[in-house]
């Protein structure tokens, strides 16, 4: 094992962009060792006086900052003319790879941990957002980065902030490295994307896109490129209702992130504080016991051995490789964790994280794709259901932390796909985006109704006729019928329908299993 300083460096954690991440060790008095998370400013930065100074004007803002839901630093210096900041270690991961690994078990991530998520988070940063200085002057701290991938998720269930500054830092010193803004701006609010001076409401915003996505199982604003993000995020449209992708969504949920969510920061929810109480009343009356949004239990489930207790040292054969020299760029000795860099999603079946038992505080990470995978059969049901239904909540792929609620019904197979379609032509077809978006028609009609929810999009043809982009709600006439949905990188899939008069069905193809 190699030291740095006083700190003894025990494992390569993550390695981005900007910095590289280790499990350190620090001595203390009458032999007390204390762990920590330690960012190392990477060489090429170590350079440019305007990013190391703002570095450490940002690591001196952020050692203020003692929260149960915000990642705190403990320390932060030089050690022969490369900076570090020493954080606290969570045991445990960010939101992104916990999402990924309920897809990867079959876990259902549920409504009610959602909500409590975004509480939580909330939380912290209404506590960085009122800090004020020794004069009682507010510090103006704004995250700037709020993302699956800076919420981290401990082994005990605590929900933490990560990265205050950083992402500050780089902007204010022109340090916009590339790949970086494709990862993040889906997550921005529209006055950051625009370069406009943010305030306490731009973290708002961000926050509301992860808990929107959460809860309907895609993507609200990332398109295939930069210019149509920014082109979704900046049009004037307002933000979809999120009942109209997942109907298990209580009206007060919904008015609560169509306030977090308006694109005028002057309509916008006022503070995070405002959100999180919002959250909290919703969360009481989501969960029917504390089960329900225990993440505590979710993590242990998702990561048995790890959870039940840290890691031992490892050997310093298979730990890090000997520094070289300051003035040049370290190697990086660990590509385990997302890299602020990448500018797209790793490939299907690609490596596993090697470091399995931590994350580290801080993760340099922007992955471009986020997007989700249902687990779902055909379904029917004679009436709407109740928002007040237990949701049943699907996980989403490896790049993607959304989760997704299929209609909560009564279930019912669908037609296997190899039985040939009973009309010959194209019936009349209406259809609408959205779960509820058309009304159930009377059974004398003598036609039904069909949701298909596909994730995180597909393009719908019915009985060969193009109808638009799923997940859309499709009326027909009853009989059966042959659905097909179609994604430029997912493939395709099909499957026969039996429609019934005044009754609603619903189809939920796994493009991305």
């Amino acid at each position: 094992m190699r030291t740095f300083g006083k700190y003894t460096l025990l494992e390569p954690l993550a390695s981005g962009g900007m910095a590289d991440v280790f499990r350190a060790e620090v001595a203390g008095a009458a032999g007390v060792t204390k762990e920590v998370a330690l960012k190392l400013v990477r060489g090429e930065h170590g350079g440019d006086s305007e990013f190391v100074r703002m570095f450490i004007q940002e690591a001196r803002l952020a050692s203020r900052l003692t929260h149960a839901n915000v990642v705190q630093v403990f320390e932060f210096d030089q050690v022969d003319g490369r900076h570090y900041i020493a954080m606290e270690l969570v045991w445990g991961r960010n939101l992104a790879r916990v999402v990924d690994r309920c897809r990867e078990q079959g876990v259902r991530f549920g409504l009610a941990r959602a909500v409590h998520v975004g509480a939580e988070a909330a939380k912290g940063l209404a506590y960085a957002h009122r800090l004020a200085g020794p004069d009682g002057t507010l510090l103006g701290l704004v995250h700037r980065d709020v993302s699956p991938h800076n919420l981290l998720v401990s082994f005990e269930g605590e929900v933490k902030v990560a990265d205050f500054g950083i992402a500050r830092a780089m902007n204010r010193a022109g340090l916009t490295e590339p790949g970086t803004l494709k990862g993040k701006i889906a997550y921005m609010a529209p006055e950051q994307a625009r370069g406009d001076p943010v305030d306490a409401r731009a973290d708002v915003f961000s926050l509301g896109v992860v808990l929107w996505e959460l809860c309907t199982g895609r993507r609200l604003f990332a398109r295939d490129s930069d210019a149509a993000t920014l082109a979704a995020l900046l049009g004037p449209d307002p933000v979809s209702a999120t009942s109209g992708w997942n109907e298990a969504i209580p009206p007060e949920l919904d008015a609560v992130l169509q306030g977090a969510l308006e694109k005028d920061p002057a309509r916008r929810t006022g503070s995070a504080d405002e959100l999180a109480r919002a959250l909290s009343r919703i969360l009481l009356r989501l969960a029917s016991s504390p089960e329900d949004w225990d993440l505590r239990i979710l993590m242990h489930r998702l990561w048995p051995a790890e959870a039940r207790s840290p890691p031992p040292a490892a050997p310093e054969a298979t730990r890090v490789r000997q520094a070289p020299v300051p003035a040049a760029a370290p190697r990086p000795v660990a590509r385990d964790a997302e890299d602020s860099t990448r500018t797209a999603p790793p490939a299907p079946g690609a490596r596993r994280l090697r470091v399995t038992w931590a994350v580290a505080a801080v993760v340099a990470a922007a992955v471009a794709g986020l997007a989700l995978s249902l687990r779902g059969a055909g379904t029917r049901e004679a009436a709407p259901p109740s928002p007040a239904t237990s949701p049943a909540i699907a996980t989403p792929p490896p790049t993607a932390p959304a989760i997704a609620t299929p209609p909560p019904t009564a279930t019912a197979p669908a037609t296997p796909a190899s039985t040939p379609p009973a009309k010959a032509r194209p019936p009349r077809i209406t259809s609408q985006p959205g779960a509820w978006s058309l009304s159930l028609p009377p059974r004398s009609s003598g036609e039904g109704l069909v949701f298909v929810n596909a994730t995180p999009w597909a393009d719908l043809t019915v009985d060969g006729v193009a109808v638009g982009e799923a997940p859309r709600t499709v009326r027909l006439p009853a009989g059966r019928h042959r659905f097909r949905v179609r994604h430029p990188t997912y493939g395709q899939q099909e499957t026969v329908i039996e429609v019934r008069a005044g009754e609603r069905s619903s189809w939920a193809p796994g493009l991305m299993r």
